[in-house]
């Protein structure tokens, strides 16, 4: 393990992130709703930086939900990839993701498709998350091929690039699959009050100790927050329980001391289950998200990985 990265994880508990997921569903909903009236996007001063350094970037709308499109040149290119931001399905995007989603453009040389997905804080519930998501894809599927989509995701974001795909399959697969997948630290929020769900609900807990950013409390807060009192589908909520069939190689990152790890082996044996490709990688020691991250060495070495995977 890095030194930067020990002093980072040092400071990062010594500031006890973990306390806000202990907030209950009114207290979280109020301070994502503070977060998401900071500007941390301006799209002027995005174009001028895409000008500046000579790529385009376009902006448009679905279904009433923002979305940029970095691009190399004015015409689309071969392949793409779509950027799921993480977030607790709760909080908006920051500047770390709008500077990955310029280097993978940068670096792959496909455009890259930045969603703002709408967000369960916004009087919204998951169902509307999964349709502008799916619409989105859509689209993309009628200026690429499919097989040369990308989908990326982050944390809550990961879990709406394996979703998309899910929903899919449950719509009778309308649309053909991408490429491939990569999903960095997708869990589920299932309703562990059921016995079928205590099993994954004691691991979750078992490495919370480890975990320098998430409290497992949230995930039976966030299951109040996507869900509210409609009727979800559940692997909406828990893509452990989805139908994976026909699904493209997919792409597990997860950090070691994060309790959402409990996670990769319900993946994996939905994966077998339906005989879809997958691989498993697992930072040592790392966080929650550590690809995002370049400022310690195992974020960049991962984060570069990962370009190189969105590259072929």
């Amino acid at each position: 393990m890095s030194l930067t990265y020990k002093i980072a994880s040092t400071i990062v508990r010594l500031l006890g992130v973990k306390k806000m997921f202990l907030k209950n569903k009114e207290e979280m909903l109020a301070y994502a709703r503070k977060e998401n009236a900071k500007v941390v996007f301006d799209l002027k001063k995005a174009k001028k930086r895409a000008e500046r350094k000579n790529y385009f970037l376009f902006h448009r709308e679905v279904m009433g939900c923002r979305l940029l499109s970095y691009q190399k040149d004015q015409r689309p290119a071969d392949g793409a990839v779509l950027y799921l931001f993480g977030g607790g399905m709760i909080t908006q995007p920051d500047k770390l993701d709008f500077s990955l989603a310029e280097r993978i453009m940068e670096k792959t040389g496909k455009d890259v498709w930045f969603l703002f997905y709408p967000l369960c804080s916004e009087d919204v519930k998951v169902d509307k998350t999964y349709d502008v998501c799916f619409e989105t894809y859509r689209l993309m599927t009628e200026t690429y091929k499919a097989e040369n989509i990308g989908v990326l995701g982050f944390s809550s974001g990961a879990c709406l690039s394996l979703g998309i795909f899910l929903h899919n399959n449950a719509l009778g697969r309308p649309l053909p699959m991408p490429g491939k997948i990569i999903s960095i630290s997708p869990g589920g929020v299932p309703d562990v009050n059921l016995d079928e769900n205590k099993e994954i609900w004691e691991r979750v807990n078992e490495l919370n100790h480890k975990d320098i950013m998430i409290e497992p409390t949230y995930f039976k807060t966030a299951r109040e927050i996507l869900k509210g009192d409609k009727d979800i589908l559940e692997y909406m909520l828990d893509g452990t329980v989805g139908d994976f069939t026909d699904f493209p190689k997919t792409y597990f990152y997860y950090g070691e001391n994060e309790c959402l790890y409990a996670y990769a082996d319900e993946f994996k044996k939905a994966m077998e289950k339906y005989r879809a490709p997958y691989e498993i990688t697992v930072g040592k020691g790392m966080c929650h998200c550590y690809p995002l991250a370049r400022f310690f060495r195992e974020g960049r070495e991962a984060q570069d990985e990962i370009i190189e995977l969105l590259k072929s």
